[in-house]
């Protein structure tokens, strides 16, 4: 006795129906590996701009050395002007103690990139007015903020 016998159903149909599963399947796998599993990443740095080494770009000694004098220049400079106590008659006690921060150097050819004070690696200041303090967000040490010149 069967329970649908309205619904007889022979091996040629059920084989039609597994087919058409299995073509259904095949169908959606392929479509599917055909999709880029992510998106083009919008922040790339453009070809170019990238400010480390294996870009085709490549710093001389001269270039080096250039880089090593100004940010010398740059620390005398910067230890002549802040003398303590050179405001007149205040009492250097009492003022309170202004933290001097070091000035980036940038970097030559590479607009809008400075080479960190303390670790000496390239970091992206573009769109960062000069003076401004900023820190290297690669640098785990959170206390080495410089400005940018």
């Amino acid at each position: 006795m069967r329970f649908f016998p309205l619904f007889e159903t022979s091996p040629y149909l059920v084989m039609k129906i597994h087919l058409l599963i299995l073509v259904q399947g095949l169908a959606c796998g392929l479509l599917s590996s055909c999709l880029t599993p992510y998106p083009p990443n919008p922040y790339a740095p453009l070809p170019g701009n990238s400010p480390y080494p294996g870009d085709g770009s490549t710093l001389t000694d001269e270039d080096q050395e250039d880089i090593r004098n100004a940010r010398d220049e740059a620390r005398d400079q910067e230890e002549n002007t802040n003398t303590p106590g050179g405001q007149g008659g205040e009492n250097p006690d009492t003022l309170p103690q202004k933290r001097d921060y070091r000035v980036a150097v940038p970097m030559p050819g590479k607009e809008g990139f400075v080479f960190n004070p303390f670790t000496n690696r390239p970091v992206d200041v573009r769109g960062i007015p000069p003076g401004t303090l900023v820190r290297d967000p690669n640098d785990p040490n959170t206390d080495h903020k410089f400005r940018v010149p």
